[in-house]
């Protein structure tokens, strides 16, 4: 990616998961990278970075002070990785709408007035239905939870923006991303502290799956679209084409570090996301990005168990 090496970054949700990954990686690169971040946002992820990139605190919905930043920063490339966390709850959803939609397009009106190379969206499979098939970018988007119809309305709003306004956007639809720094109410860092604690964990009924890709096959997938342009104006799926069953991951988990815990099938409620069947169609991402996965399951959690054990002193 020596192609990043001096080019102005700007990533929203800089302190989030998959935010402060990216800008780890870029960083690595050589670019110079600028984030957006909320001012009473927790700045954990960003611990031996924050001061190798540039900080501006202010929240999305202010598009006042989103176009000053913007102006000031002049990027050439923006990851909008901005979303808050989780399934929320009734009382919660209408603000968590309109905090998401309206900071998405705040960015996108800021940056129509700039001349900038790309933004990547990061979508979801959230946006997808399950049908016992891997979903296709033109399968028709059928959300079933709260979270993914937020979601398909800011994906939305960004493929409005390409064909009425000709922007330069890439949507990268993300299935279930793990690892470094992911959240640790999550399926995967909780399968780890209670495996390295030898504590009983509680699950979900079994034959919930997932398509889970490891967090620096999604980074590298988020910079190759950046610099591909024929990926200019697509949604592109983020997957490994593979489904997991949540009991299976546990046992892989327990199988990197060589040892067993009480696992109670069933006592943990199902999520709003939890399907029978959940993977996604990685075909276009061969075709136009030449890109697929490089990290098995197997070998994600052992760098991710790495990580936790290195870093989190569980």
């Amino acid at each position: 990616m020596n192609d990043l090496k001096g080019k102005r970054v700007l990533i929203t949700g800089a302190a989030g998961f998959i935010g402060s990954n990216l800008a780890r990686k870029l960083l690595e690169t050589g670019a110079e990278v600028h984030g957006i971040v909320r001012e009473s946002t927790d700045l954990w992820r960003l611990a031996g970075i924050d001061s190798s990139l540039a900080l501006h605190k202010t929240d999305l919905q202010d598009f006042k002070k989103v176009k000053k930043i913007i102006t000031k920063v002049n990027p050439q490339l923006v990851f909008n990785a901005a979303m808050p966390h989780g399934h929320p709850k009734l009382e919660q959803q209408k603000d968590y709408l309109t905090n998401s939609l309206l900071s998405t397009a705040n960015i996108l009106e800021a940056l129509s007035a700039t001349e900038y190379d790309c933004l990547i969206h990061l979508g979801s499979s959230l946006e997808c239905s399950s049908d016992n098939k891997p979903f296709k970018e033109s399968d028709r988007t059928e959300p079933t939870t709260f979270r993914g119809v937020t979601k398909t309305a800011t994906s939305l709003l960004c493929e409005h923006y390409i064909k009425s306004r000709n922007n330069p956007i890439v949507i990268l639809r993300l299935f279930s991303v793990y690892g470094y720094f992911e959240h640790f109410s999550r399926l995967i860092p909780t399968a780890i502290k209670a495996t390295l604690s030898n504590k009983t964990m509680d699950l979900t009924k079994l034959g919930y799956s997932r398509d889970l890709i490891f967090i620096d096959d999604v980074v590298e997938a988020c910079l190759v679209a950046s610099q591909t342009k024929k990926a200019i104006g697509e949604t592109i799926n983020v997957g490994t084409g593979r489904q997991w069953k949540n009991e299976e991951v546990i046992d892989q988990i327990q199988a990197v570090l060589g040892q067993k815990i009480k696992v109670n099938i069933g006592s943990y409620p199902k999520s709003p996301s939890d399907k029978s069947y959940w993977a996604a169609d990685t075909a276009k991402a061969k075709r136009l990005l030449r890109w697929e996965p490089r990290y098995s399951l197997q070998e994600g959690l052992k760098k991710t168990v790495a990580w936790f054990e290195k870093y989190q002193g569980v």
